[in-house]
């Protein structure tokens, strides 16, 4: 398996140079030696359907591999089940946006462990994946899942690891 690398974003280079549009960041990224872009959707969905065809399209052509970063307030373990399950919609948004960019891997965090216990954070984030896998069929896009660096949040390596063992759509990043 070959590594892909390059930038989550614009960076502020991207906008010191000029550019202000995404459409501009494949041939921004390709310009810098790099082979991968990560659309950024931390806040949701922006950008209109032709959009995210045009931004694939300009990926395609600069030879750059797209993921995208789904929105932060995905809870794969929150105890509400409304809310948690809710995020099955989100992923598959998420999944739909991938689709029309050409992505091959959409990024999502874990969840967080707040007033629960980790176990039982994992329990939750592992039935949520598993409800979900029927969305990842209709794209064949895998599902990234992301490693976290504080403390209440799940996303450990070994957490990523057992997650990701659940299904090869699973993938850690």
């Amino acid at each position: 398996m070959r590594a892909y690398f390059g930038p989550g974003g614009n960076c502020d280079l991207f906008r010191e140079r000029g550019l202000r549009s995404t459409l501009d960041a494949p041939d921004f990224v390709a310009g810098l030696g790099l082979d991968a872009y990560e659309y950024e959707a931390g806040r949701g969905i922006g950008a209109s359907p032709s959009m995210l065809s045009a931004i694939g399209e300009r990926a395609r052509m600069a030879n750059i591999r797209i993921s995208l970063h789904a929105p932060y307030f995905i809870s794969l373990s929150g105890v509400d089940p409304l809310k948690r399950l809710g995020s099955i919609r989100y992923i598959q948004e998420s999944l739909d946006a991938a689709h029309l960019l050409g992505a091959t891997t959409i990024v999502v965090h874990a969840g967080s462990a707040g007033k629960i216990s980790r176990a039982e954070a994992m329990a939750l984030a592992s039935d949520t994946l598993l409800r979900m896998l029927d969305c990842t069929e209709t794209y064949g896009i895998r599902i990234g899942i992301e490693t976290m660096g504080k403390k209440n949040q799940l996303g450990t390596l070994d957490e990523v690891i057992r997650l990701c063992a659940l299904d090869p759509t699973f993938v850690p990043v």
